[in-house]
C-alpha cells in the first residue's frame, strides 16, 4: 500500500464516513452525539439562570418590585464577577450582564406570569437568598434547594381558600354590625363569590369579565333574599337581614384595594411603568365591578325590587366588634394567601393593632389620610422586626396587616356614583371626592407601610445582634447545673 500523506488519510476516513451516515436522512440524526448546552453551562450563566427563576417567582406573587431586585443582585453579587442590571416592568422581568470589551454582554428576558400567592414559598425564595447574600451556600446546593423549594411547595385546598374568604366577608360584616344572621349569610356569600371566581379563573375568562360575572351574580343573589324579606317580614330572623350589607361581603371580595396600594408602594419605590399597569389594572377591575352591579340592579329592577349596593347609610358597630371584625379579615387574609398557622396568628394581632392605630388618632381630631398613614407606618415597623424572629415574610404580615385599612369600598363607592349620576351633579361631584379620597388614602398606607419598612430594617438588625449576643437557654441550664 502506498504511503499517502497524513491531510489525505484524514480526508478519505471523513469521506467513508459520509457515506455510511447520511446527515441529511432523519433517521440518522439520533445517531449523532449531540452536545448537551444545558448540561455544560458556566457557573455565571447558572447564577444568572439561579436569580431569574427566584426573582420571577417572587414578583409574581405579589413581592414588591423593589424587594424583588434587591435580593436578586444579593444573589448576582455573591456569584457573579461582573455586576448585572435588573429591570422589572410588570410583565417582564430582564437580567443583563455587561462582560467586558472582549465577550458579548449577556441578557436574559422572561415573560412573567401571575401565579397564586403563598407566603411559604415567599419565606422560603428569601431564606434562600439570604442564605447566598451571606455566602453560606454554594451555587450547585442552591440551585437544589431552589428545585426542592419548587417541587414540594406546601399549600392549602381549594375549599380552605374559599373558607378563607367567606370568613373576609363575615370580618367585614363584623366591622358594621354583631347579628349572627347576617354575619353568616356574609360568610356564605363570600364563600360562594370565591368558588365563583375560582371556576372562571380556571376555565380562563379574563379578570375584567370575572368581576363583572361575579358582580352581578352577588347583586342577584341580594336582590333575591331582598325580595324573599319583603314576603316574608312576619319571621323575626328575617328581620334582621340588612340586604345592603351581604352585598357588601361578597363585593368586597373583587374589590382591588391591597392592588392599588401596591400599585402605588411601586410608584414611591420609582418603578414607574409596574406601577402604571399596575393602576389601570385597578381601574379596570373596579370597572367590571362597577358593570356587573349595574347589571345586577337592572335585574333586581325588574323583580320590583330596589336596595342600596354601596354602604354609606351604613354605621359601624361597637369598638370591640370592630376589633374582632379586623382581626378576622387580617387573619382570613393570612390564610387565603397560605400563610403558616405562626403568620396566621401574627397577621390577626398586626390587623387588630394597625386599625387600633387608626382609630385612636381619628378619635382624637385626626383626619382618616393621615391617620390610616401612620397606622400602616405601625404595620410596617412591626412586621418588619417580627419577620425575621418568627420566620416568616414581612410581606405576608404588612399585607393582612393593612387589609383593614385598605380604601377598596370607598374606591368603590366613588366609582358606583360617578356611574350612576350626570356630571355636574352634586352627586356626581361627590363622586369624584370620594374617589379622590380613597386615591389619597392608598397613597398614605402606600407611604407608611413603605416607611416602616425602611426605619424596621436598621431596628431588626440591631435586635438580631441583641439577640446573638445573649446566652441560650441551654447554656443557662448547664451553667446552673455546674453551680450546683
Amino acid at each position: 500500500m502506498p504511503h499517502l500523506p497524513t491531510h489525505k488519510v484524514l480526508l478519505k476516513l471523513a469521506k467513508s464516513a459520509a457515506k455510511k451516515i447520511d446527515l441529511n436522512t432523519p433517521s440518522n440524526l439520533s445517531k449523532i452525539d449531540f452536545e448537551k448546552i444545558d448540561e455544560n453551562l458556566t457557573p455565571n450563566m447558572r447564577a444568572l439562570r439561579l436569580t431569574m427563576s427566584i426573582a420571577d417567582q417572587l414578583f409574581s406573587m405579589g413581592v414588591a418590585a423593589s424587594d424583588v431586585v434587591h435580593s436578586a443582585l444579593a444573589i448576582t453579587n455573591t456569584y457573579c464577577k461582573r455586576p448585572v442590571h435588573i429591570d422589572i416592568s410588570y410583565t417582564l422581568l430582564t437580567i443583563s450582564q455587561d462582560r467586558g470589551i472582549n465577550k458579548e454582554p449577556l441578557t436574559m428576558i422572561r415573560t412573567i406570569t401571575t401565579r397564586t400567592t403563598n407566603y411559604q414559598t415567599i419565606q422560603s425564595l428569601q431564606e434562600l437568598a439570604k442564605m447566598i447574600r451571606s455566602r453560606q451556600i454554594t451555587l450547585f446546593d442552591a440551585e437544589k434547594q431552589l428545585k426542592k423549594i419548587l417541587e414540594s411547595s406546601k399549600s392549602y385546598s381549594r375549599w380552605m381558600v374559599y373558607l378563607s374568604d367567606g370568613g373576609i366577608g363575615a370580618g367585614i360584616s363584623i366591622l358594621y354590625t354583631g347579628s349572627i344572621p347576617i354575619i353568616v349569610l356574609s360568610f356564605l356569600i363570600g364563600f360562594l363569590t370565591s368558588w365563583i371566581l375560582d371556576k372562571l379563573d380556571r376555565i380562563g375568562v379574563p379578570s375584567f369579565f370575572i368581576q363583572v360575572i361575579a358582580a352581578a351574580g352577588v347583586t342577584v343573589i341580594a336582590a333575591v333574599l331582598t325580595n324573599f324579606i319583603n314576603n316574608y317580614e312576619a319571621l323575626d330572623i328575617i328581620s334582621y337581614i340588612n340586604p345592603t350589607l351581604i352585598a357588601i361581603s361578597g363585593i368586597v371580595l373583587l374589590v382591588a384595594g391591597m392592588m392599588i396600594v401596591g400599585a402605588l408602594q411601586d410608584a414611591i419605590d420609582e418603578y414607574y411603568l409596574t406601577a402604571t399597569a399596575r393602576i389601570l389594572k385597578v381601574i379596570m377591575k373596579t370597572g367590571g365591578i362597577v358593570l356587573g352591579v349595574t347589571i345586577g340592579l337592572y335585574i333586581a329592577k325588574k323583580m320590583n325590587t330596589n336596595f342600596a349596593t354601596t354602604p354609606d347609610g351604613l354605621a359601624l358597630t361597637s369598638i370591640t366588634y370592630q376589633y374582632i371584625g379586623a382581626a378576622i379579615t387580617a387573619a382570613c387574609f393570612a390564610l387565603g394567601n397560605h400563610s403558616r398557622l405562626t403568620g396566621i396568628i401574627l397577621s390577626g394581632v398586626v390587623g387588630v393593632a394597625g386599625y387600633y392605630c387608626s382609630i385612636i388618632f381619628i378619635n382624637n381630631g385626626m383626619e382618616a389620610i393621615p391617620a390610616s398613614g401612620i397606622a400602616a407606618c405601625a404595620v410596617g415597623l412591626s412586621s418588619t422586626v417580627i419577620s425575621r424572629i418568627w420566620r416568616i415574610p414581612s410581606v405576608a404580615t404588612i399585607s393582612a396587616g393593612i387589609i383593614p385599612l385598605v380604601p377598596g369600598i370607598t374606591l368603590y363607592n366613588g366609582l358606583m356614583q360617578v356611574v350612576q349620576n350626570s356630571p355636574g351633579t352634586a352627586l356626581f361631584d361627590q363622586g369624584m371626592g370620594t374617589l379622590l379620597r380613597a386615591f389619597m388614602i392608598a397613597i398614605t398606607i402606600a407611604a407608611g407601610a413603605s416607611f416602616g419598612n425602611i426605619i424596621g430594617r436598621p431596628m431588626r438588625r440591631k435586635l438580631i445582634k441583641l439577640h446573638n449576643k445573649l446566652p441560650s437557654l441551654s447554656n443557662l441550664s448547664i451553667h446552673k447545673q455546674n453551680k450546683s
